[in-house]
């Protein structure tokens, strides 16, 4: 090789290979780069039209029930003594004196054990009901669905003896409930 052949092969050829290779090498590892970004971004989109997706289709369920979730806030949010009160109300009329007699309905000042322990506004129901053991179970499944802040603290089922000996099922119920009251949030 000559002198003058030389420096042509070394600045003119290997130099700009080698410029072109290392510039090929980072074009290649930017279009790598980009393509694990995009890649990670349609990812995302997908998750999110997803999500979005679901989050229609759980409004659509939603949606018809709402007035019931508004319902269950009043229910909430009502004076639990005279909710109990239109429950039982409601419900006694469809029996006669000897199926289901309400013998008493008071409602004490105490708190009981479970209203010193809720952080809210709670009142006491003390109930007594005469009478058999199927309508007894209704009216006390009428007021803990109706009523959801409803808590059975006490219950007391006894034969009642004296009155009608032939029939077996007479019974005396005496229930205590706690029933919250919700608080009204302020923020």
């Amino acid at each position: 090789m000559s002198a003058y052949t030389q420096p042509i092969l070394r600045f003119g050829l290997i130099t700009p290979a080698a410029f072109n290779i290392l510039l090929l090498a980072g074009a290649i590892a930017g279009v790598m780069k980009l393509t694990s970004i995009r890649t990670e971004k349609e990812e995302r989109y997908r998750e999110q039209t997803m999500r979005l997706a679901a989050m229609k289709k759980l409004e659509t369920d939603i949606a018809p029930k709402r007035k019931t979730f508004d319902d269950q806030k009043a229910i909430l949010k009502a004076d639990p003594g005279q909710l109990f009160t239109r429950i039982l109300d409601a419900m006694l009329p469809k029996y006669k004196g000897i199926e289901l007699e309400r013998s008493a309905l008071v409602f004490p000042l105490d708190q009981g054990r479970f209203g010193r322990q809720v952080l809210t506004d709670a009142s006491r129901v003390k109930s007594s009901f005469q009478g058999g053991f199927g309508p007894m179970q209704e009216a006390l499944l009428q007021v803990e669905s109706l009523m959801p802040q409803a808590m059975l603290e006490e219950m007391k089922i006894s034969r009642k003896a004296d009155l009608l000996i032939s029939q077996r099922e007479y019974l005396v119920l005496d229930m205590t409930h706690t029933c919250w009251k919700a608080s009204e949030d302020k923020k």
